[in-house]
């Protein structure tokens, strides 16, 4: 009895999996806009024109990147981060993809007024990767904790060392764009608020 029980437990998780689709799609979004510069312009935050209306914007603008350094370190991250995520956990993923941008975008829109452009996947791969972190953590797979701890306090480092200096890590060959630590902070916060969420749901969510 405990061993079909297992089997069926074992059996419904595995067809919970989902197939990174929606990851998918965004990095081909952000390959896109990087490769046509009609369609970055289209896509791109801008501030004047999301008050004027073109508040698809507030979306699409963080598949755009400010050159390859930008895009290539954005995608190193947010990829390998998507897949698992999508693939665990498919729904709260795609939800997380579909709130967070507009999280990190309204942020900026509203206390950061002086901010006239941004793009870049960077806030949400932050978020992603913080919610994938406290995820593990709760679930106690078998890699050590100690690793997304780890995470977790590289992502804080990371995050101080940019309030402190005004640029970006690792990254380089965009001109003289500086970094928006709101961007990762928010993207931050709705990670962690999607993982409260499924926290109060319990475990198996």
């Amino acid at each position: 009895m405990i061993f079909t029980g297992r089997r069926l437990t074992a059996a419904m998780e595995k067809s919970n999996r989902g197939f990174p689709g929606f990851t998918g799609v965004l990095a081909l979004l952000a390959l896109l806009a990087h490769a046509s510069d009609r369609v970055s312009a289209a896509l791109i935050y801008d501030r004047t024109q999301i008050l004027d209306g073109q508040l698809w914007r507030l979306w699409s603008g963080h598949a755009v990147h400010f050159g390859s350094s930008h895009l290539w370190w954005n995608l190193a991250v947010f990829l390998p981060t998507g897949i698992w995520l999508e693939r665990g956990w498919p729904a709260l993923t795609r939800g997380f993809y579909g709130l967070c941008p507009l999280v990190i975008s309204a942020a900026m829109l509203l206390l950061q007024p002086s901010l006239a452009r941004y793009a870049g996947l960077s806030g949400v791969a932050t978020g992603m990767l913080v919610l994938l972190a406290a995820l593990q953590l709760r679930r106690k797979k078998e890699e050590p904790a100690w690793f997304w701890w780890s995470v977790l306090v590289l992502v804080a480092i990371k995050i101080g060392v940019e309030l402190f200096t005004g640029s970006p890590l690792l990254v380089s060959g965009f001109g003289d764009v500086k970094t928006v630590p709101l961007a990762h902070i928010a993207g931050v916060a709705t990670g962690l608020a999607f993982w409260a969420a499924t926290n109060r749901r319990g475990p198996g969510s």
